[in-house]
C-alpha cells in the first residue's frame, strides 16, 4: 500500500502522471469509496448543512468528474486512458483532502477568531493546488496543452459551484447574525 501512497504524492507533486497509475477497477472503487467518504465527512463537519445535501454536492463533483472525463477521452479518442485518469483525479482528491482535513476542524473549532482568515487562506491554496493537479492530469490523460488542461479544471470547479448552488440553495442563505 505504501507504494500506492508514494505513487499518489509524485502525482500531487506532479513529477508522475495517469499513465504510471495501475489499471485497476478495484483500486478505482476504493479510491472512489474513500474519497466519497472523506468528502461527505469534511462537507458535514465544515458546513451546517443537512445530510443530503452533504452527500448530494460529494456526489455531484465524483458524477461530474466521471462523466466530463469519460466524454473527453471518448472525444480524444483515449477510452484506454480513463480507468487510470480516473483513479488518478479521485486518489488525488483524497489526498489532498486529507490535508485539509485538520485545516477544516481548527476552522470549525476557531469559530469567528482572526485566525480565521488564514485558516481559510490555507484551505484556498489547497483547493488551488488540487485544481492545478487535476490540469496536469488533463494535459497527461488527453494530450492537451497544460495551459488549456487547466483551465478545463478551473472551468469544471467553477460549474461543480454552480450546479451546487442550484441544488443545493441552502448553501448560499445568509449566515445567523450575532
Amino acid at each position: 500500500m505504501k507504494p500506492l501512497w508514494s505513487l499518489y504524492w509524485s502525482v500531487c507533486q506532479m513529477r508522475r502522471g495517469p499513465e504510471d497509475m495501475p489499471h485497476s477497477a478495484g483500486l478505482l472503487a476504493l479510491v472512489l469509496l474513500l474519497d466519497m467518504a472523506l468528502g461527505i465527512g469534511i462537507q458535514w463537519l465544515s458546513e451546517p448543512v443537512s445530510a443530503v445535501a452533504a452527500v448530494g454536492i460529494v456526489l455531484l463533483a465524483l458524477a461530474l468528474d466521471a462523466l466530463v472525463l469519460w466524454a473527453l477521452v471518448l472525444f480524444k479518442q483515449r477510452e484506454l486512458r480513463y480507468v487510470q485518469s480516473l483513479t488518478t483525479i479521485y486518489g488525488v482528491d483524497f489526498m489532498i483532502g486529507l490535508l485539509a482535513l485538520p485545516l477544516v476542524v481548527v476552522s470549525v473549532a476557531a469559530g469567528d477568531t482572526p485566525w480565521l482568515v488564514a485558516l481559510v487562506a490555507l484551505q484556498m491554496l489547497l483547493v488551488g493546488w488540487n485544481l492545478g493537479v487535476r490540469g496536469f492530469v488533463y494535459h497527461r490523460t488527453l494530450d492537451i496543452g497544460i495551459f488549456q488542461a487547466s483551465m478545463l479544471s478551473l472551468t469544471l470547479f467553477l460549474l461543480h459551484v454552480f450546479l451546487a448552488a442550484k441544488l443545493f440553495p441552502e448553501l448560499l442563505a445568509p449566515a445567523p447574525a450575532h
